[in-house]
């Protein structure tokens, strides 16, 4: 796994106990298992694009009509993937809807995180070798 994916993955697992722990304690034990559940569904999106860009690696040049198709083809499925999941546990699991979709929003939040993270982080590295 990449480590710019590792660091998502991880983000997104804190995020997800921070908040979890937080709802169980604020509001109910139900709305916390609904949250965390959201946010692994979250995770689970992040863990399947890691895995899918890691055998498209691993591939030699097959042209870009193939990546393109790859592209194509894991977005649908992680869609999919995602609706499923997200609907699994709206009625199979009777979690709360509101407090499910949001610890899925706020795991996928660390998508926007993450490289803002980065590039300030490289910034940061940038001055201090201008001030060495």
């Amino acid at each position: 796994m990449r480590p710019e994916y590792a660091r998502l993955a991880g983000l997104q697992g804190s995020i997800t106990i921070i908040g979890a722990a937080i709802t169980y304690f604020v509001v109910t034990p139900l709305t916390a298992k609904s949250f965390a559940y959201g946010g692994s569904v979250a995770l689970v999106g992040t863990l399947f694009l890691s895995w899918r860009l890691s055998q498209g690696e691993r591939r030699e040049n097959l042209g870009a009509e193939w990546y393109v198709r790859q592209a194509y083809r894991t977005a649908i499925e992680r869609f999919a993937g995602v609706i499923f999941l997200l609907a699994l546990g709206f009625q199979l699991l009777k979690l709360a809807p509101l407090w499910t979709l949001s610890g899925f929003i706020i795991g996928q939040s660390a998508w926007l995180v993450v490289p803002a993270w980065a590039r300030l982080r490289t910034g940061l590295d940038k001055t201090e070798n201008e001030n060495k």
